[in-house]
């Protein structure tokens, strides 16, 4: 079977190092390659910032980090940005729809209401964290 590619949105990252176990074992599986993970550069340094901030210290230390980014950066697709997408009501999140789109990505995982409005996106299902797993899991 074709494997799935996927877009997680930063907060699903965030969500992650605070103790979601749904959104480690997403996480996980991205990283182990059960899914196909897009990600832009861009996206890389967003999630390289936020988890740097001071208040994230005692979930991640910045040399995990920095380990996180490095294992991102090989494993993830970096899409060709064509053209912006200029499609979301937050400026900030267009970043993600671009990666679905020009990495052909079938989901878009986020806890992020100005994305889950626009569900469906083109062909891309934009879901929360629960409802991808219930859908992918079959629970």
């Amino acid at each position: 079977m074709k494997k799935i590619k996927i877009v997680i949105d930063t907060n699903i990252f965030v969500s992650a190092f605070l103790g979601s176990k749904n959104a480690r074992l997403v996480l996980k599986e991205a990283i182990e390659g059960d899914f196909l993970l897009v990600m832009s550069k861009g996206q890389l340094r967003e999630i390289k910032e936020v988890l740097y901030r001071p208040k994230f210290n005692k979930y991640i230390t910045p040399a995990e980090v920095d380990e996180l980014i490095s294992l991102l950066s090989i494993k993830a697709i970096v899409p060709v940005i064509y053209e912006k997408i200029i499609d979301c009501r937050d400026p900030k999140d267009n970043m993600i729809l671009e990666e679905a789109v020009y990495g052909n990505a079938q989901y878009v995982i986020t806890g992020d209401d100005d994305l889950l409005v626009l569900n469906p996106y083109k062909w891309i299902k934009i879901v929360n964290l629960r409802d991808f797993i219930k859908e992918i899991y079959d629970l």
